[in-house]
């Protein structure tokens, strides 16, 4: 990897009874955490690189929320009314899985912790090599875009090598991005994740929809992952190529009756469709909606317009 700075330039009776439980829960379309979720010290204060007042709803994601609401097709989901400051339905919120690429969330927040230049030109090497065949990116070794435009191709199209390029565009490495990203995480409260690769493509890369709701909260925070993170498309301005255009994997964004504030969007074989975004209606309300693991595009589309509706009553 080489980064080229032209200017000055981010656990008898006992046993039985939870198996009781498990199996209840299981068959429950709708279910309450499985585990108590880590809070927050009511004292607790965003850390000194996160600006914005989303960043103080924080700790009121560590409510249980309630175990009802619409049948799902996705494993896990949360919803936070950011408004009210309050989780209004979670199932199984703390079950950690695979995020695939709401990992780049993470990855994104490190990189913006790391007070970057975004004008910092960054070249695609080796190091950024997705780590898994057939894993396809806009971007070609020995392709040249400022750091800014990498954080676009990653937050928007979903770009692996835009991701792990993220390293260099704040001064430092792959590994070193990896590390920042496991740190903020402590930082943040999201104690049930675990990060290996920025792009989300290894499935060792695990978190819970309580934490990737955490994750995209801090990210609504920052105006610019907010701006990148909400954008129906990206012009990519690689040097010596002609620019190119970058379709946002979102399916809301673009609609007259939502403002996407921050969204991504999420797809391995393991972890299966996933998705974590703020959207605000046309009543102004603002609510965080996350679903891991559906079975297809179209269901976890589907589940989110269900628990969007059931939200608004």
């Amino acid at each position: 990897m080489r980064s080229v700075s032209p200017l000055p330039l981010l656990f008898a009776g006992a046993f039985a009874g939870t198996l009781l439980l498990a199996r209840a829960l299981e068959s429950s379309p709708v279910q309450a955490h499985m585990v108590p979720a880590p809070e927050l010290s009511e004292a607790w204060l965003p850390p000194a690189w996160l600006h914005g007042p989303e960043a103080l709803a924080l700790p009121a994601l560590d409510a249980p929320g309630e175990a009802k609401g619409p049948r799902l097709s996705s494993h896990s989901a949360l919803v936070f009314d950011l408004d009210q400051e309050r989780v209004l339905m979670t199932r199984q919120a703390d079950f950690q899985r695979p995020v695939a690429s709401l990992t780049k969330v993470v990855a994104a927040l490190a990189w913006a912790s790391l007070d970057p230049q975004g004008e910092t030109t960054v070249c695609i090497g080796p190091e950024e090599r997705t780590t898994r065949n057939g894993a396809l990116s806009k971007l070609n070794t020995g392709d040249c875009a400022p750091g800014l435009d990498m954080l676009g191709a990653a937050l928007v199209a979903s770009d692996n090598r835009a991701a792990r390029a993220l390293g260099a565009a704040a001064d430092t490495d792959v590994d070193g991005l990896i590390a920042r990203m496991n740190e903020l995480s402590e930082e943040l409260g999201m104690d049930e994740s675990q990060w290996t690769d920025p792009s989300g493509l290894e499935d060792d890369n695990l978190s819970t929809a309580r934490d990737m709701s955490r994750a995209l909260l801090a990210l609504s925070a920052d105006p610019t992952l907010a701006m990148t993170a909400s954008a129906p498309s990206w012009t990519l301005a690689a040097q010596g190529r002609a620019p190119r255009l970058l379709h946002s994997t979102n399916r809301l964004t673009g609609r007259s009756d939502l403002n996407v504030l921050a969204a991504k969007t999420g797809y391995t074989d393991t972890a299966g469709y996933c998705f974590t975004g703020l959207v605000e209606g046309e009543d102004g309300r603002r609510l965080l909606v996350t679903v891991l693991g559906a079975p297809s595009s179209g269901s976890r589309w589907a589940d989110v317009e269900r628990l969007l509706s059931w939200a608004r009553g």
